[in-house]
């Protein structure tokens, strides 16, 4: 495979993981809606709040879960583009060490500081 084929492949896996991002922040902005809706609403029952955190929960997972695929992308066209000697490998394989790397540690804490902002939301009062 040549190096114009590894960066074609990957730059359509990115495209894909982009549509899922989307998704994943319009997710997110509903469940921000759902939580506001519930702190304002003082008579919200428990099985409200407990079913906002869950749906909270799992859009976070799905966030991990997209944000770790894009980098398992770039992760795996980096590696191939090592195997074939490309002249942009070197380059490509300076952002595997960096921690603002797509799924990286920065991108885990910011999702985790969202779902606990959000849980907040939900479980403190006003």
């Amino acid at each position: 495979m040549t190096e114009y084929q590894i960066l074609n492949i990957m730059h359509v896996g990115f495209i894909q993981n982009a549509m899922y991002f989307v998704g994943m922040v319009l997710m997110t902005w509903l469940a921000f809606r759902m939580c506001n809706n519930v702190r304002n609403n003082p008579n919200t029952n428990m099985v409200g709040k407990a079913f906002t955190s869950i749906f909270c929960m799992f859009v976070a997972l799905f966030m991990t879960q997209t944000n770790a695929i894009g980098g398992s992308i770039l992760s795996s066209s980096v590696n191939s583009l090592v195997d074939v000697g490309a002249a942009s490998a070197e380059r490509m394989s300076a952002y595997l060490s960096s921690p603002m790397i797509i799924g990286g540690p920065v991108q885990k804490i910011f999702v985790l500081f969202v779902l606990v902002f959000q849980l907040a939301l939900v479980w403190t009062k006003e």
